[in-house]
Protein backbone atom coordinates (compact mmCIF):
# COMPACT_ATOMS: atom_id res chain seq x y z
CA UNK A 1 0.00 0.00 0.00
CA UNK A 2 1.31 3.56 -1.00
CA UNK A 3 0.87 5.44 2.15
CA UNK A 4 1.45 9.09 2.83
CA UNK A 5 4.62 8.07 4.98
CA UNK A 6 5.98 6.07 1.54
CA UNK A 7 5.10 8.75 -0.33
CA UNK A 8 6.33 11.13 1.67
CA UNK A 9 9.70 9.69 1.76
CA UNK A 10 10.06 9.28 -2.65
CA UNK A 11 9.41 12.93 -2.34
CA UNK A 12 12.58 13.86 0.02
CA UNK A 13 14.13 10.48 -2.16
CA UNK A 14 13.38 12.97 -5.81
CA UNK A 15 14.26 16.43 -3.96
CA UNK A 16 17.98 15.64 -2.78
CA UNK A 17 18.52 13.96 -6.26
CA UNK A 18 17.08 16.81 -8.46
CA UNK A 19 19.41 18.77 -5.90
CA UNK A 20 22.52 16.68 -6.14
CA UNK A 21 21.96 16.93 -10.05
CA UNK A 22 21.50 20.56 -9.95
CA UNK A 23 25.26 21.02 -7.74
CA UNK A 24 26.52 18.82 -10.12
CA UNK A 25 25.39 20.80 -13.72
CA UNK A 26 26.66 24.37 -11.89
CA UNK A 27 29.82 22.68 -10.74
CA UNK A 28 30.47 21.34 -14.39
CA UNK A 29 29.22 24.62 -16.11
CA UNK A 30 31.35 26.17 -13.83
CA UNK A 31 34.48 24.78 -14.84
CA UNK A 32 33.71 24.54 -18.46
CA UNK A 33 33.62 28.23 -18.36
CA UNK A 34 36.88 28.50 -16.22
CA UNK A 35 38.53 26.19 -18.82
CA UNK A 36 37.28 28.78 -21.49
CA UNK A 37 38.84 31.80 -20.05
CA UNK A 38 41.91 29.90 -18.88
CA UNK A 39 42.69 28.54 -22.54
CA UNK A 40 44.99 29.93 -24.57
CA UNK A 41 44.00 32.05 -27.47
CA UNK A 42 45.17 29.65 -31.01
CA UNK A 43 44.68 31.34 -34.10
CA UNK A 44 46.14 32.03 -37.20
CA UNK A 45 49.44 30.41 -37.77
CA UNK A 46 49.29 29.13 -34.27
CA UNK A 47 47.04 26.31 -34.96
CA UNK A 48 50.39 24.67 -35.35
CA UNK A 49 50.97 25.50 -32.05
CA UNK A 50 50.42 22.18 -30.00
CA UNK A 51 49.73 22.87 -26.34
CA UNK A 52 51.53 19.86 -24.11
CA UNK A 53 48.74 17.25 -23.01
CA UNK A 54 51.00 15.96 -19.87
CA UNK A 55 53.25 17.46 -17.75
CA UNK A 56 56.40 17.88 -19.60
CA UNK A 57 59.51 19.43 -17.22
CA UNK A 58 62.25 21.23 -18.61
CA UNK A 59 65.54 18.76 -18.58
CA UNK A 60 68.55 19.68 -17.00
CA UNK A 61 70.66 18.43 -19.86
CA UNK A 62 73.20 21.17 -20.74
CA UNK A 63 74.25 23.25 -23.32
CA UNK A 64 77.05 25.89 -23.47
CA UNK A 65 76.58 30.10 -24.46
CA UNK A 66 79.32 31.72 -26.44
CA UNK A 67 82.16 31.76 -24.08
CA UNK A 68 82.25 27.79 -23.53
CA UNK A 69 79.67 28.16 -20.17
CA UNK A 70 77.63 25.62 -19.40
CA UNK A 71 73.98 25.87 -18.66
CA UNK A 72 70.83 24.26 -18.54
CA UNK A 73 67.16 25.68 -18.86
CA UNK A 74 66.81 25.57 -15.42
CA UNK A 75 69.05 28.61 -15.32
CA UNK A 76 66.01 30.64 -16.36
CA UNK A 77 63.66 29.33 -13.84
CA UNK A 78 61.37 32.37 -12.67
CA UNK A 79 61.56 32.88 -16.31
CA UNK A 80 58.97 32.13 -19.11
CA UNK A 81 61.46 30.20 -21.82
CA UNK A 82 60.67 30.10 -25.25
CA UNK A 83 63.69 27.85 -27.32
CA UNK A 84 63.77 27.87 -30.30
CA UNK A 85 66.08 24.46 -31.89
CA UNK A 86 67.87 25.89 -35.37
CA UNK A 87 70.89 25.84 -37.34
CA UNK A 88 72.67 27.63 -39.77
CA UNK A 89 71.81 25.23 -42.64
CA UNK A 90 68.15 25.22 -42.10
CA UNK A 91 66.55 27.66 -44.66
CA UNK A 92 63.06 28.17 -42.73
CA UNK A 93 64.89 28.45 -38.92
CA UNK A 94 67.02 31.35 -41.07
CA UNK A 95 63.65 33.34 -42.23
CA UNK A 96 62.13 33.20 -39.14
CA UNK A 97 65.55 33.92 -37.27
CA UNK A 98 64.94 37.83 -37.28
CA UNK A 99 61.54 37.84 -36.32
CA UNK A 100 62.59 35.47 -32.53
CA UNK A 101 64.87 38.83 -31.92
CA UNK A 102 61.21 41.23 -32.50
CA UNK A 103 59.85 38.94 -29.94
CA UNK A 104 62.37 39.19 -27.54
CA UNK A 105 62.91 42.91 -28.26
CA UNK A 106 58.68 43.78 -28.27
CA UNK A 107 59.15 41.69 -24.70
CA UNK A 108 62.05 43.68 -22.95
CA UNK A 109 61.22 44.21 -19.11
CA UNK A 110 58.91 40.89 -18.93
CA UNK A 111 60.19 37.69 -17.77
CA UNK A 112 60.03 36.63 -21.46
CA UNK A 113 63.26 34.96 -22.35
CA UNK A 114 63.89 33.93 -25.86
CA UNK A 115 66.92 31.34 -26.36
CA UNK A 116 67.68 30.55 -29.35
CA UNK A 117 69.39 27.29 -29.65
CA UNK A 118 71.77 25.72 -32.36
CA UNK A 119 72.07 22.36 -33.38
CA UNK A 120 75.41 22.78 -35.41
CA UNK A 121 77.92 20.34 -35.60
CA UNK A 122 80.45 23.06 -36.31
CA UNK A 123 79.37 24.33 -32.90
CA UNK A 124 80.57 28.07 -32.57
CA UNK A 125 82.54 28.62 -35.63
CA UNK A 126 79.32 28.12 -37.62
CA UNK A 127 77.17 29.79 -35.74
CA UNK A 128 79.24 33.37 -34.52
CA UNK A 129 79.71 34.24 -38.53
CA UNK A 130 75.83 33.58 -38.94
CA UNK A 131 74.98 35.52 -36.05
CA UNK A 132 77.19 38.47 -36.80
CA UNK A 133 76.04 38.38 -40.61
CA UNK A 134 72.39 37.91 -39.19
CA UNK A 135 73.12 41.41 -36.79
CA UNK A 136 71.31 39.33 -34.23
CA UNK A 137 72.45 41.79 -31.42
CA UNK A 138 69.63 40.92 -28.83
CA UNK A 139 68.99 37.43 -29.08
CA UNK A 140 70.78 34.69 -26.88
CA UNK A 141 72.06 32.22 -28.99
CA UNK A 142 73.21 28.91 -27.66
CA UNK A 143 75.06 25.64 -28.77
CA UNK A 144 72.83 22.28 -28.31
CA UNK A 145 76.43 19.99 -27.76
CA UNK A 146 75.63 16.77 -30.05
CA UNK A 147 72.13 17.66 -30.21
CA UNK A 148 71.22 15.86 -26.28
CA UNK A 149 69.16 18.39 -25.62
CA UNK A 150 66.73 18.30 -28.92
CA UNK A 151 67.00 14.71 -28.14
CA UNK A 152 65.83 14.97 -24.98
CA UNK A 153 62.99 16.60 -25.70
CA UNK A 154 62.16 14.68 -28.27
CA UNK A 155 62.27 17.22 -31.38
CA UNK A 156 61.74 15.79 -34.61
CA UNK A 157 62.54 18.34 -36.63
CA UNK A 158 63.69 21.90 -37.35
CA UNK A 159 62.83 24.88 -36.64
CA UNK A 160 61.10 23.45 -33.58
CA UNK A 161 59.95 26.07 -30.50
CA UNK A 162 58.99 24.88 -27.20
CA UNK A 163 56.64 27.32 -24.86
CA UNK A 164 58.02 26.60 -20.97
CA UNK A 165 56.66 28.49 -18.20
CA UNK A 166 57.87 29.92 -15.23
CA UNK A 167 58.32 26.49 -13.47
CA UNK A 168 59.73 25.03 -16.06
CA UNK A 169 56.68 22.84 -17.54
CA UNK A 170 56.29 23.06 -21.08
CA UNK A 171 53.19 24.78 -21.99
CA UNK A 172 53.23 23.67 -25.73
CA UNK A 173 55.09 23.46 -28.94
CA UNK A 174 55.64 24.30 -32.75
CA UNK A 175 57.22 22.50 -35.39
CA UNK A 176 58.43 24.28 -38.44
CA UNK A 177 58.66 28.49 -38.95
CA UNK A 178 56.69 31.00 -37.57
CA UNK A 179 56.25 34.91 -37.42
CA UNK A 180 57.04 34.91 -33.78
CA UNK A 181 56.55 38.47 -33.75
CA UNK A 182 52.89 38.38 -34.99
CA UNK A 183 49.88 39.48 -33.32
CA UNK A 184 48.90 35.68 -32.93
CA UNK A 185 52.27 34.84 -30.88
CA UNK A 186 51.59 37.96 -29.01
CA UNK A 187 48.62 37.77 -27.89
CA UNK A 188 49.56 34.28 -26.63
CA UNK A 189 52.54 35.12 -24.61
CA UNK A 190 50.79 37.91 -23.17
CA UNK A 191 48.11 35.14 -22.43
CA UNK A 192 50.55 32.90 -20.22
CA UNK A 193 52.73 35.83 -18.66
CA UNK A 194 49.02 37.27 -17.09
CA UNK A 195 49.07 33.57 -15.44
CA UNK A 196 52.42 33.02 -14.21
CA UNK A 197 53.15 33.08 -10.78
CA UNK A 198 56.29 31.77 -9.65
CA UNK A 199 57.07 29.74 -6.49
CA UNK A 200 60.39 28.90 -5.10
Amino acid sequence: MFTVKKKKALNNYVAINLAIMAIIAAVSSTYAIAGTKNSAPIKGELTRFKPALSIINAPDTPFTDGYGQKLTLKNYRGQMILVNFWATWCAPCIKEMPSLERLQNKFKGTTLKVLAISVDHGGWTKINPFVKRMNLNNLSVFHDVSSKLMFRLKVKGLPTTILFDHQGIELGRLTGPAEWDSDEVTTLIQHHLSRQTFKR
